[in-house]
């Protein structure tokens, strides 16, 4: 009898033990399956371009969280895709499958099973700051565009968020959001100057009726951040017209993201970024790329049935010589868009069809800078039970000379980068219904009346294949969890 009490004892005492180290398990995620159909999305009628007239695309996005307490946890997102059916196995699988082209740790192939979020989230002991460490979502602050222009990214990086008093919090960190130096991969560059590495702060102050976000980045990309002899400054959004070098970039961002509800039922956004990215080139010094982005937004928020907005934008262009670069600098902007076609914004999973302009900017809106934008938007009209619409009438001028249509460099794109001689207006009407809580069906329908300068962009023979209005029609089934 005794044994038996014993081994009971024993026996409970593992159970608490292990009680006591036991997580709690939260799962979240995204999974969309998208049928689109689309035309001349690249502005291109050339028979050699012709798109890819449909296409099914799937992603898969769970997110787990292993909660401790309430001061403690780790976050584990993956995803699977997005990638287009047919391919095989729709190329949806764990692990990596190692060949000749694979250059990153993510770069076998889009349905692998790859890291979105990973990290560790703690408040420091009978304090209220918190700790956000391992690869994460950071962004710099911004009221309008969905994310920031500079830095809105899942990166690898470390961030601590202070608060000082009721309205106001000061937020910081360091991130590196490239590193040649692929450890591991089919492929390792074992030499210096390969990472690019940022550091930020800003302030959050929030008062009843407005909140305003100052904030300051800097950045240094060495000089073989892209790869051997590619050169830091050689990244989408650092590069300027014109240069080619393997000397390390200097950068440096400010601004502020402003809202103010304090005119109810008004509601008032606006950003102001400035950047400026400096290197040495073989026959100048202090080459580089600088230049600013300005928008504002205005909401009227007091009909039930929909919110209007109307909103402008404003980013500095190329200059016509091209050794310095008057657009803003970039990290990345993951989310980063006004309108949800030719920015690439909306919900719609842009892998699954073809996304406007070259391939070379796809995933890379930050390549779109140099133009100006007014827009008019109605919001979240609600006609019917569950189902909801958005709808968006742009307008986009660039801003860049049109001389820099003849650079042979990264910086410029047909489709992508507007100078002052085109212009674009872009039409949207998307569309949701409700099945359940938790899916939705949508229905995201573009236009866009494309006016691309023959005599800039085309060449011998073919200017009467530019310039052709693109068209979508996405069908999307969500199930959020």
């Amino acid at each position: 009898m005794k044994k038996i009490a014993s081994l009971m004892l024993l026996a409970g005492l593992v159970m608490g033990a292990t009680s006591a180290n036991a997580a709690t398990i939260k799962a979240t995620g995204a999974w969309q399956i998208d049928a689109a159909m689309r035309s001349q999305n690249d502005f291109n009628g050339s028979t050699a371009n012709d798109d890819n007239t449909f296409s099914i695309g799937q992603r898969m996005r769970t997110k787990f969280e292993f909660i401790a307490n309430e001061n403690l946890k780790g976050v584990l997102e993956t995803q699977i895709g997005t990638n287009s059916w047919g391919n095989g196995q729709y190329q949806i699988s764990a692990g990596r499958t190692p060949n000749t082209t694979a250059t990153g740790a993510n770069g076998t192939g889009n349905g692998n099973l790859i890291l979105r979020k990973g990290y560790i989230d703690f408040k420091w002991p009978n304090t209220k700051v918190n700790f956000l460490v391992g690869y994460q979502s950071l962004t710099l602050p911004s009221a309008f565009g969905g994310g920031s222009a500079i830095l809105d990214e899942h990166v690898a990086g470390a961030a601590a968020v202070v608060p000082v008093t009721e309205n106001l919090s000061l937020v910081g960190g360091y991130v590196r959001p490239y590193d040649a130096n692929n450890f591991g991969s089919t492929s390792s560059n074992n030499f210096n100057g390969t990472q690019t590495d940022a550091a930020f702060l800003y302030a959050n102050v929030d008062y009843s009726g407005f909140n305003v976000k100052p904030f300051f980045a800097y950045g240094y990309a060495g000089g073989n951040t892209g790869g051997n002899s590619v050169g830091g400054n050689m990244l989408g959004g650092l590069a300027a017209p014109n240069t080619a070098t393997g000397y390390g970039t200097r950068a440096y961002w400010g601004g502020a993201a402003f809202t103010m509800t304090a005119f109810d039922p008004f509601k008032v956004m606006a950003d102001f970024n400035y950047g400026k990215a400096t290197y040495d080139t073989a026959g100048a010094q202090d080459s580089g790329r600088g230049g600013w982005l300005f928008d504002l937004a205005v909401d009227y928020t007091g009909l039930s049935m929909m919110t209007p907005q109307v909103f402008f934008a404003y980013s500095s262009g190329e200059n016509k010589d091209g050794t310095k670069s008057e657009r803003m600098p970039s990290l990345a902007a993951e989310n980063w868009a006004y309108g949800s076609f030719w920015m690439q914004g909306g919900d719609t999973l842009n892998s699954s069809y073809t996304t406007p302009g070259s391939t070379l900017a796809q995933g890379n809106p930050q390549s779109n800078l140099g133009f100006w934008a007014v827009g008019l938007s109605l919001k979240d009209i609600k006609l019917i039970d569950k189902l909801s619409h958005t709808f968006n009438v742009i307008y986009f001028k660039g801003t860049n000379a049109k001389e820099v249509a003849t650079m042979g460099d990264v910086t410029k794109n047909y489709g992508n980068l507007l100078t002052n001689k085109d212009s674009l207006v872009e039409v949207d009407l998307n569309s949701k219904y409700q099945i359940y809580e938790e899916l939705s069906l949508g229905l995201d329908l573009g236009y866009i009346n494309a006016d691309f300068d023959k005599t800039v962009w085309a060449t011998a023979g073919q200017q009467d294949k530019l310039s052709k209005d693109a068209y979508k029609a996405v069908f999307m089934l969500n199930y959020s969890f």
